[in-house]
Order: structure tokens, then C-alpha cells, then sequence
């Protein structure tokens, strides 16, 4: 017993002083909620500039993305390279679009059919890239509506766009869309993330 109390008065002056060169139980606790801030910071930040939630609002890409579905968006997807034949895009239309419509400069999802320098067009109402059928799984029979496309080389440094849903989307088949330049466009679609029972990769 009279071991133990020199002992434990020891550990006691050791842990003060401990706790007196880390500045203290209150500075401790300010320094985790310092780094906890920086954390958030952090995960805020990247958020913002490259990956982003966006609600699908309307109908025109049935069956691939379905209103009120929560889509992720990759903003960094296109930095170092250009979207493709395929690929699922966020993008602005070009002014005279919103000029002619009076709509808001809302962005809109689309799926690129063409790119720079291809040569697009429709016959018996299928979507033709350089003299080949594009094969289009994605859309439904049902949903083909009447698509005219004159024969039109895609201009470099734009995508050609149609929405899945072809009888009821506004895409460059529009004189006042037309293709779309790409410092207009702003992401490409990674996945649906919610509803969760919905979770997939368009």
C-alpha cells in the first residue's frame, strides 16, 4: 500500500504534465473540432466542383432516367477528354434556345449520338452515324416518335444530343438547339443513387 501511492501520485503528476504540453483537455477538443471542420470543408468543396446530385426533371430520357430520380454528375469527367458516341451528358443549350422559348437557362440530360466531324442522319426513321446504324437498346419502340434527320456533319468542338424518349425530347434535332458546343456541357452521368431500390449505372 504505501508503494502504491508514491506510484499513483507519479502517474498523476506524469498525465498533468502530458495534458499540459498538448495544451490541455479544452484545446484537444477544439483541435478535433478545427480538423472536423476542415474535413466537411473538404468534402463540400469536392462536391461543388466534381461530383454533384441533380433530380431528372421530365420525361424525354424514359426508360434510362425517370423523373424525380436523383442522378450522380461526374464535372471532372470531361477535363482531359471529350464525351462520346453513348455517353449520358448534363449540358446548357445554346442561347437562341432559350431566346426563341423564353425558358430558363436550366441544364438539360441528353445522350450524345454523334460527335465532332461525324456525319449524322436518319433513314426509315433510325438514327444513322457515318453510314451505320446506330444500334439503340435504350429506346423503346414505343418511344421513337417520328425523328427526321437531314444528312449534317457535326462541327468540331460540339456533340450531336437526342433524348432517349425521341417522341417527346427537345435535342439538336431543334433548328434552335442543334448540336451542342462543348464548353456547354457539364458533366456526364455516373449513376442513379436514389431511390435506392433504383440504384444502377445508366
Amino acid at each position: 500500500m504505501t508503494i502504491q501511492k508514491p506510484i499513483a501520485a507519479l502517474r498523476r503528476q506524469a498525465e498533468k504534465r502530458n495534458e499540459n504540453l498538448e495544451g490541455g483537455r479544452p484545446w484537444r477538443v477544439l483541435d478535433f473540432l478545427l480538423y472536423l471542420l476542415l474535413i466537411m470543408t473538404i468534402v463540400l468543396a469536392v462536391r461543388s466542383v466534381a461530383i454533384d446530385p441533380v433530380r431528372v426533371d421530365g420525361t424525354s430520357m424514359l426508360e434510362t432516367l425517370v423523373d424525380g430520380e436523383i442522378m450522380l454528375v461526374d464535372r471532372l469527367a470531361f477535363i482531359q477528354s471529350t464525351p462520346e458516341a453513348g455517353d449520358i451528358i448534363i449540358c446548357y443549350y445554346p442561347e437562341e434556345y432559350y431566346l426563341e422559348t423564353g425558358r430558363s437557362y436550366n441544364t438539360r440530360v441528353k445522350r450524345v449520338i454523334a460527335v465532332g466531324g461525324d456525319t449524322i442522319e436518319t433513314i426509315a426513321n433510325r438514327v444513322y452515324v457515318n453510314g451505320r446504324q446506330v444500334e439503340e437498346p435504350y429506346v423503346s419502340d414505343t418511344r421513337v416518335g417520328y425523328q427526321q434527320i437531314e444528312k449534317t456533319t457535326v462541327p468540331q468542338d460540339c456533340v450531336y444530343v437526342l433524348g432517349d424518349n425521341r417522341a417527346v425530347s427537345i435535342d439538336s434535332r431543334n433548328e434552335a438547339v442543334g448540336p451542342i458546343p462543348l464548353y456547354r456541357v457539364i458533366g456526364k452521368v455516373r449513376s442513379v443513387i436514389y431511390p435506392f431500390g433504383s440504384i444502377r449505372k445508366p
